[in-house]
């Protein structure tokens, strides 16, 4: 069909089929076969549409005619065409108008000369299947030969860091054996030069020389020497200081000739042994003169173990022992005891064996010690030189807990094989197939470390089972997808081709709907641009200015949100005509707007648009949702400008002024300076510090009284929180709790401050005083859902009667929803406790509303009814408010009674009830609990304060 022009697709239609894009038929128009042809009509948009979507989809089931007939041959799908809206199928046309007197019927698809519809020529799905199993096999197989060679990597890292440590074991080993020759070196050149000395005098240089302290395994160090039989008593006065008494009876026997031999015979049972712990010895009848057939049964104060009368012995003459419990007897015969001792002597070379006596592994190395300081080189010439044998006592174990002092799972074994001398000690149980490193030391010495087992299997390495198990499920999932997009590609290649392609909406785009503005996305994009253009120019600084609107929530709460979304667009459009030309401006979301704006660092005055934007919002807004009088709007602007790197530090800087001015009283702007930040850690700090607090016990209640002035006594309390800082003191609510409401931690406070009082009011209530207590409910807590489950803990918990609470709940929170805080003063009222309104004369509290409220108390601060210094005013509404209260029935709290002209101004105005500085001053509860002690007193006032 031959079309003049080519029709545009109109709106998309509600339901596109058929027989609502079928063509009607033209009026006027010949009807019949031997009509003339007529002219085709263009498509009606809505048909053209929907005939261009299925086309440019190739969907073959479409309901555009076509001429092709029934039995025409298949063709191939036609590829799908990216252009939306091509040209119209020059095959349809319009269907004749109906014969006259018929009515005129939709065309039928059936009709039609379509092609059937032909399936979708796709992939099996057993293809698809196959597809999928092999990735999965694929991936595992993979996984299973990156987690086999990452096992065998850390094995091998594992081998090589065990032999480090195994090498530092050895040198750490070796290291405690050289320092242990060092100190034989040092304490035989000691006893080379002063081979009679004392005890003392070794036990003097030791100390000079730090051994126990340098030598933790050190145990005991000492000189051991031969000593004659005949010679015995010369050792014993030596070792101990004392002249043995058979000494005395050797000399008288000798004097007179007589059993001389078997008095100077070696002695079978004699010992010597300064046994430091006895300090006793034998009696001078014990030790006279015996015949060669009875041997003597002691010899002064030594006892030579073990007994028998030998030529020689082999005793300790100075000896430094780590404990003095576990000296060794002095008379104890090490050349007895050890029989390699002796040679050594001529031979010259140490000895080291284990000490079987102790039930630790201990370790004996005997050295032996010459006159001269070298030793000599003949047999002869070292035996003439003997002085006698340096022996230490060590303790294996601790030199081996230093050596694995970095090596906490290994265990080590020292051993030592040189002559007949062989020893060995070890630490740790090593593990079955625990991989192990021997090492040669000097002079006999080897050490053996072993290490925790080491394995290159996949399972017993952490980090290999868990790649093989990542890469496997990740195998397994990737199979998955491929067979589920597979299978699904040709079921959903015909659903996807029927969606209608609608344009890009204006919510998708990046320009705010309400508006028109840049959106929030676009608004940032500009400003981290502006940044980094003034970033590459050195005279270029970036600004931003944050406007947000105030008292923007009440217009939304009271005039609806159709009024507050004309009021944004009203204000939209001024900050669009004060910004320059260069300047941009966006919505970042809800009542706030951002400006950037990029200057020259010398003419930049951010000060000035910020001036601008506020009396642009200053004009009235008119017609404000049918609003009677204009709405003024005004808004709190934050100015940030200087040379940044990071748009969002620009925006966070803005967003500080912003809150500033808010602080300070809004309507106004506020240019950024950097102690906001320290006013935002600060309060950053004092957040976490209120936390602690919590967790610590620093807060505390005070108790301010409640006077009757008709009796002048006490008849109530109203329960204060303080904070005892620990660097601050004690700091007051005004200080805290309104970062506690912004932060949410007022709750917790609240439910503490609740339980505290009540608990306090049980305990003054057992002692016999009835005392109400007041306690501050803050919007936080009213407002949630579980706040009478609270007040009914805290009654429960403390077994305070109810009535003796009274939750004192602010004006402006109850008049906030009235409806609502009347429900939720219900529900706590059937806990029993009194309801009182704080603040009472602030806010907008209508007669008919308080009615509706089950209220006992209303408390009215006489300092805060009225800004205005006007005495007279504030005297004539306090008056007010009690003929208010007396109609309501409700008892009036007068607040912040501070002098006695004022009591008794509240007395001729017949005011009842009253608290202040005048009254008392807050106190701790255990400061109150004399006014309770019998009865509570009564009470006068006086020009200075309360008196009893």
């Amino acid at each position: 069909m031959a079309n003049s022009e080519i029709p545009q697709p109109g709106p998309e239609p509600d339901d596109v089929d058929g027989a609502a894009n079928a063509p009607e038929s033209v009026p006027g128009e010949p009807v019949g076969a031997d009509a003339a042809t007529p002219e085709p009509a263009a498509p009606a948009p809505e048909q053209f549409v929907s005939q261009a979507q299925f086309i440019a989809n190739g969907d073959a089931d479409s309901a555009a005619p076509s001429s092709f007939t029934p039995d025409a041959a298949p063709v191939p799908d036609p590829a799908p065409i990216p252009d939306p809206a091509p040209a119209p199928d020059p095959s349809l046309t319009p269907s004749p108008a109906p014969p006259a007197g018929e009515q005129p019927s939709a065309p039928s698809l059936a009709s039609s000369t379509a092609p059937p519809p032909r399936p979708h020529a796709g992939v099996p799905r057993a293809t698809w299947a196959i597809g999928a199993l092999v990735c999965v096999a694929a991936g595992s197989l993979g996984a299973a030969l990156g987690a086999r060679s990452v096992a065998r990597t850390n094995a091998n890292h594992a081998v090589s860091a065990f032999q480090t440590r195994a090498a530092n074991v050895a040198e750490n080993v070796k290291q405690s054996l050289q320092r242990e020759e060092d100190l034989t070196a040092g304490a035989s050149t000691f006893f080379a030069a002063n081979p009679k000395a004392s005890a003392t005098e070794f036990a003097t240089w030791s100390r000079w020389v730090r051994a126990l302290r340098r030598y933790p395994e050190l145990e005991r160090i000492g000189l051991v020497t031969v000593v004659r039989a005949t010679d015995l008593p010369t050792f014993q006065q030596l070792v101990t200081g004392k002249k043995p008494a058979i000494a005395a009876a050797r000399a008288a026997a000798t004097s007179t000739g007589k059993a001389a031999t078997a008095t100077t015979g070696a002695p079978s049972g004699a010992t010597i042994s300064p046994s430091a712990g006895t300090g006793t010895g034998t009696s001078p009848t014990s030790a006279a003169p015996t015949t060669a057939k009875t041997k003597p049964t002691s010899i002064g104060l030594l006892r030579i173990s073990p007994p028998g009368a030998r030529p020689y012995y082999c005793l300790a003459t100075a000896e430094v022992v780590r404990a003095p419990a576990k000296r060794a007897r002095a008379g104890l015969d090490y050349c007895k005891r050890m029989p390699t001792l002796i040679p050594t002597r001529s031979s010259g070379s140490a000895t080291t064996a284990p000490v079987s006596a102790t039930r630790t592994g201990q370790l004996a190395v005997e050295t032996p010690v010459y006159r001269g300081f070298t030793p000599p080189k003949s047999r002869a010439g070292r035996t003439a030189a003997f002085v006698g044998w340096l022996r230490e006592v060590l303790e294996p174990g601790l030199l081996l807990e230093g050596a694995l002092a970095h090596d906490p799972g290994g265990a080590v074994r020292l051993t030592y094989a040189h002559g007949a001398s062989q020893a060995a000690f070890a630490l740790g149980a090593p593990k079955h197939n625990a991989p192990s490193v021997t090492t040669s030391l000097h002079h006999g010495w080897t050490v053996e470390s072993f290490g925790t087992p080491i394995s290159s299997a996949v399972l017993d390495d952490r980090e290999a089972t868990g790649l093989l198990v990542a890469g496997s499920l990740l195998s397994v999932l990737l199979g998955m997808l491929i067979y589920t997009l597979g299978v699904g590609r040709d079921g959903t290649a015909s659903m996807r081709a029927a969606l209608p392609r609608r344009p890009l909406g204006r919510s998708e785009s990046l320009y705010d709907e309400l508006t028109g503005l840049a959106n929030r996305e676009l608004t940032l994009d500009r400003a981290e641009r502006t940044v980094a253009r003034a970033g590459r120019q050195s005279g270029m600084l970036a600004g931003a200015l944050l406007v947000d609107l105030d008292w923007f929530s009440d217009v939304n709460e009271k005039l609806g949100r159709a009024a507050g979304d004309q009021l944004l667009r009203v204000v939209a459009e001024r900050l669009e005509d004060v910004i320059r030309t260069e300047d941009s401006v966006g919505r970042l979301g809800g009542d706030q707007f951002l400006i950037t704006v990029e200057s020259v660092a010398k003419g930049v005055r951010l000060d000035s648009l910020a001036r601008r934007v506020i009396e642009a919002l200053h004009k009235p807004v008119s017609g404000l949702d049918d609003f009677g009088p204009s709405f003024f709007p005004t808004a709190s602007i934050g100015v940030a400008y200087g040379r940044y790197t990071d748009h969002d530090a620009l925006i966070h800087d803005a967003e500080l002024a912003m809150r500033a001015a808010k602080d300070a009283g809004k309507d106004r702007y506020t240019l950024f300076n950097a102690n906001m930040r320290a006013v935002i850690e600060d309060r950053g700090l004092l957040e976490a510090e209120l936390n602690t607090a919590l967790r610590e016990n620093q807060l505390f209640l005070v108790y301010q009284p409640i006077c009757d002035l008709r009796t002048r006594k006490v008849v109530g309390l109203e329960a204060l929180v303080r904070w005892r800082h620990p660097k601050q003191g004690v700091m007051l609510p005004a200080d805290f709790l309104p970062l506690a409401e912004e932060t949410g931690l007022i709750v917790p406070i609240g439910r503490w401050a609740l339980q505290e009082a009540c608990s306090r009011a049980a305990k003054w209530e057992v002692g016999g005083s009835r005392i109400g207590i007041g306690v501050q409910v803050s919007a936080n807590q009213f407002d949630r859902e579980g706040f009478a489950t609270d007040v009914l803990r805290a009654l429960q918990q403390s077994g305070v009667t109810p009535s003796l609470l009274t939750l004192e709940i602010s004006e402006s929170i109850v008049m906030a929803d009235a409806a609502t805080a009347t429900s939720r003063m219900q529900q706590l009222k059937s806990l029993g406790v009194r309801m009182a309104i704080d603040d009472f004369g602030s806010g907008y509290a209508y007669r008919s509303d308080l009615q509706k409220m089950p209220l006992d108390f209303l408390k009215v601060d006489r300092a805060s009814l009225a800004a205005a210094e006007d005495e007279d005013y504030r005297h004539w509404l306090l008056e007010a408010i009690l003929v208010f209260g007396r109609d309501l029935s409700l008892t009036v709290i007068a607040k912040g009674i501070e002098t006695a002209e004022q009591v008794t101004a509240l007395q001729e105005m017949g005011a009842v009830l009253a608290q202040g500085h005048f009254f008392g001053e807050p106190l701790p509860g255990d400061a109150l609990d004399r006014l309770f002690t019998g009865g509570v007193p009564a009470v006068r006032a006086t020009s200075t304060g309360l008196a009893e």
